[in-house]
């Protein structure tokens, strides 16, 4: 009886970890085609965008999503559109 609970809580947390892994790379990779596809932004500000979800995933996508492509108004360029 103990072995069959253990067994089926287990599967319940791998189950959980799989879904929360899928919306988390579903996530980042569409924050990643949003800043592909915006033209609000230069070609310089698209990859340092890319940079920044590739290498800190959890803050780039929330930043993204949150503050938008120009946080705080700050652009790379000196040419504004």
């Amino acid at each position: 009886m103990i072995g069959t609970a253990m067994d089926s809580q287990a599967v319940f947390a791998v189950v959980l970890a799989s879904i929360v892994a899928v919306v988390y790379v579903a996530a980042i990779a569409y924050a990643m085609m949003q800043i592909a596809r915006t033209n609000d932004l230069s070609g310089v500000e698209k990859a340092v965008w890319i940079v920044g979800v590739v290498f800190a995933p959890l803050l780039g996508a929330l930043v993204w999503f949150f503050a938008g492509p120009h946080p705080f108004s700050l652009r790379l360029t000196r040419q504004v559109r």
